[in-house]
């Protein structure tokens, strides 16, 4: 084995531009399957930076629908802590979001200093056992204490993430005491978590404050508006918890299922969890089956990739094999084995892979390195949350070793049919030096052909798989909403007080709706509980008058409260009957808006207009308040743009639930042109109106960028893989017909000697390039169709099977793969007959 090495090095030194080719061909394979796993690993595979994270577990549940539930009711949480024995600790938590305000003119010295505007920031609700769950240290001060996790609103504390204190706080070393100003209110700094402590998501909070402090910075229009405390079907917590030293995880599930069965004996009327089930929190990603679908075709992708850099490499090795058939011939003729040249040649192939794969980790690093923070930059978030994604893409053993593993498999996979091929050559022609390799003529080489073949082949399905999903990309860009969202935004105003208001902050909210509609340049203003294309509104269940449903499968409706000028705003047009007049919003009355969809669902038959509808709305405290519908309006896709509204309700949004600060929150403003100019015009506004009034401000089209940003990023991907892909296979087609060319340049000098043109030399070479490509694109037509299954998943409104997709990229591989082939068909045609016909 060392005497094959050495001679595979010495080999590889004499052959240069052989060996350069090479190795970046299985780098550029090897370095794309490389980076997937580097990324999958650091979600996947790469533990957190915590304390025995094997111990670590989420509690997740399947509630009687099936559908399973990643939020707990606090109370629930409660029974789920002091109950269970398996558990060291359980801890609740959830995200929250704030602005941190700047220094107010005449604070005292103990605020912590800050320049610049409001900074919008993610922060996280937790227990107070969080910090001693995780077992987390703390580079300044301390965690929480226990009497800070027990009376709401009473202990306005936070802790803060290493990242956010080093850049938001200049590393303020006597930060510990200081207060810092989120939502407006008053927060006093008792810890700065370790550098290294992130939580358990890699969305890295900037803060953490006392699950106690909710009302304080969400309030009753938030996420939840229930009585969170005690409501046991007010779902807003999620959980986290440690194992007790030798309890299992199948053991601790065991042990809450019993307490969620327990549970839901205590209370009929509420809609049971079951299946309790605890999951690996040691990564930030469980291996799942919902995860597979979105990995298995990237997987796949990755791999032709390689799989077509190894059949490049598997083509130049059968060219060198030709020109060393007589040596071959020799080492046979004195003795040597099949197995013996065999395993020379491998070894050759498997170095020239191993080398590959010390050049595609240094690839890897540097492509990494290089692309993830363009990769954040694009996406719609804020820069400065984009840099606290926590995810560590240094390389480490796995990573080596997977490197070192793939680099054998593609050595043995690129070099072991042209090992076999030539390990078994004509020896009398071969020692005689006859010209031909293997027995065989080079024109005739099925196995060279064949692996140009697949090369194009898997090329086409990859730039199907890419064209598909750019096509899916156009479509959803295209989509129509029912909605027209250029130049309208959204505005979310909220008092900045240590004790909430909701008349108050109603009344500051409906005096700033004043003030905004006599701005220049705004056309309409409406009052909305939620604002659309902010992912699905929620739904109640619906009672259509005189007629009776099955209990088992209720009907249900998306809807949103909004007042009368919410249709104007939003550009939605009515088909049919009208809108709510500022009258009936006021006084409240029982009537209703649908859409197309819905009329066609509960009343297929007859007209919609007139008839009434039972909704238990939350906000209204009211169980089946019957609603006249008054209007129809065309279909919508008001909630996520891939998703068609089935039934949707409009109830106007009345007076007393304005007031109250239970519904209407939002504002939505449309601008006749400039919005951004109305838009710094709404904020000086507000500051106007009160000093501690805070808003927030989003174009809706903001919605719609982010949640075009997976299918922009799944299709730059696709189409990043499948250029790769079309690189790869058109070098291999050039560096074949490069060597048949170089190989029958004495049959070209005779047939140019004999009168041959320099066209019917070019069409010959021309016609052999087009066979293959045309071979290769069908069965790429193929293989594209089974790419294409694995992403109907993904794809909105556009046949797995598009024919713009498929024909597009079949004549682009072609036309790349005739390019390919024209360059050197071209230097065939200029051969002078006097030097080919010397050339041997």
């Amino acid at each position: 084995m060392l005497n094959d090495l050495r001679h595979s090095l010495r080999l590889l030194r004499q052959r240069p531009g052989f060996t350069f080719v090479a190795i970046i061909t299985l780098a550029l394979g090897i370095g794309a399957n490389t980076a997937l796993f580097t990324v999958f690993e650091a979600f996947a595979l790469k533990p957190l930076p915590l304390k025995n994270p094997e111990s670590i577990v989420r509690v997740s549940s399947v509630n009687g629908d099936g559908a399973t539930q990643l939020l707990f009711s606090y109370a629930d949480y409660l029974e789920y802590r002091d109950r269970n024995q398996a558990l060291e600790g359980l801890a609740a938590w959830n995200k929250v979001a704030v602005t941190l305000g700047p220094k107010p003119a005449g604070a005292g010295d103990d605020l912590a200093a800050l320049s610049g505007d409001d900074e919008y920031v993610f922060g996280q609700l937790v227990s107070g056992n969080y910090f001693a769950v995780l077992d987390a240290e703390m580079a300044l001060g301390r965690a929480f204490l226990p009497e800070e996790d027990r009376t709401p609103n009473a202990r306005p504390v936070v802790v803060l993430n290493y990242g956010f204190w080093q850049r938001r706080f200049d590393s303020d070393p006597e930060m510990i005491g200081k207060t810092i100003q989120l939502d407006g209110q008053p927060f006093t700094v008792v810890g700065v978590a370790a550098r290294d402590f992130i939580g358990t998501e890699p969305d890295a909070p900037q803060f953490w404050m006392p699950l106690m402090m909710r009302d304080a910075v969400i309030g009753e229009g938030g996420w939840n508006y229930k009585r969170w405390l005690t409501d046991r079907d007010a779902d807003s917590f999620a959980l986290v918890g440690r194992l007790q030293a030798g309890v299992s995880r199948q053991q601790a599930e065991a042990e809450m299922r019993v307490i969620a069965e327990q549970l839901a004996g205590d209370s009929a009327d509420r809609q049971p969890k079951t299946g309790i089930r605890l999951s690996r929190a040691a990564t930030f990603v469980e291996i799942s089956a919902e995860l597979m679908p979105l990995v298995v075709p990237l997987l796949v992708a990755v791999g032709l990739v390689l799989l077509i850099a190894c059949a490049n490499v598997a083509n130049l090795l059968l060219a060198r094999a030709a020109s060393r058939q007589k040596e071959i011939a020799v080492r046979l003729a004195l003795g040597a084995s099949r197995g013996r040249i065999i395993r020379q040649l491998l070894t050759e192939s498997v170095v020239l892979a191993v080398a590959g794969g010390a050049v595609a980790l240094l690839l890897t690093t540097w492509a990494l390195a290089a692309l993830y923070p363009v990769v954040m930059a694009q996406l719609p978030i804020p820069r400065h949350l984009a840099e606290s994604f926590a995810l560590n893409l240094e390389p480490d053993l796995r990573v080596f070793g997977f490197a070192l593993l793939a680099s054998v498999i593609a050595g043995v996979a690129a070099g072991l049919a042209p090992a076999l091929q030539a390990s078994r050559p004509n020896l009398s022609a071969a020692l005689k030096d006859e010209g031909s390799t293997f027995g065989a003529h080079l024109r005739q080489s099925r196995l060279r052909n064949g692996l140009v073949v697949v090369q194009l082949a898997v090329c086409l399905s990859l730039l199907a798989g890419a064209g598909l999903l750019i096509r899916n990309l156009q479509k959803v860009g295209t989509i129509d909403t029912g909605l027209e969202t250029a130049n309208v935004f959204a505005v979310t105003a909220s008092l900045q007080t240590p004790q909430p208001d909701a008349r108050r902050e109603a009344d500051l909210r409906r005096q700033l709706a004043t003030r905004l509609r006599s701005l220049p340049g705004v056309e309409s203003l409406a009052q909305v509980e939620r604002q659309p294309l902010t992912g699905m509104p929620p739904s109640v269940s619906v009672m259509l008058s005189g007629q009776t449903q099955p209990a088992d499968s209720p009907l249900r409706a998306r809807f949103n409260i909004v007042s009368p000028d919410y249709f104007e705003t939003v550009g939605l047009r009515l088909t049919r009957g009208r809108g709510f007049s500022a009258q009936e919003a006021q006084a409240g009355a029982a009537v209703c808006v649908i859409t197309e969809a819905t009329a066609q669902r509960f009343w297929p038959k007859t007209e919609a207009i007139g008839q009434r509808i039972g909704l238990n709305l939350p906000a209204l405290d009211s169980t089946d308040h019957q609603f006249e519908v008054i209007g129809v309006t065309r279909d919508t896709r008001s909630g996520w743009v891939w998703q068609k509204d089935d039934a949707f309700v409009y109830v106007p949004l009345s007076a007393a639930l304005g007031e109250s600060g239970r519904a209407g929150q939002t504002l939505l403003v449309r601008a006749a042109n400039d919005s951004q100019a109305v838009m710094q015009a709404a904020r000086a506004e507000a500051e106007a109106l009160d000093p501690n009034l805070r808003v927030r401000l989003r174009r809706v089209d903001d919605s719609l960028t982010f949640q075009m940003a997976p299918f922009r990023a799944l299709a730059l991907l696709a189409g990043a893989v499948g250029l790769l892909a079309l690189l790869l296979a058109a070098v291999g087609l050039y560096g074949v017909m490069s060597f048949v060319v170089n190989q029958r340049t004495r049959e070209i000098g005779i047939r140019v000697a004999l009168g041959a043109p320099p066209a019917l030399v070019v069409r010959m070479f021309m016609l052999q390039g087009l066979r293959l490509a045309a071979a290769g694109t069908a069965l790429g037509v193929a293989g594209g169709l089974g790419i294409s299954r694995l992403l109907a998943s993904v794809l909105i409104d556009v046949s797995p099977f598009d024919p713009l997709a498929f024909i597009g990229v079949s004549v682009f591989l072609i036309g790349v793969a005739l390019l390919a082939v024209l360059i050197p068909a071209r230097r065939a045609a200029r051969v002078d007959p006097m030097i080919a016909l010397r050339y041997e």
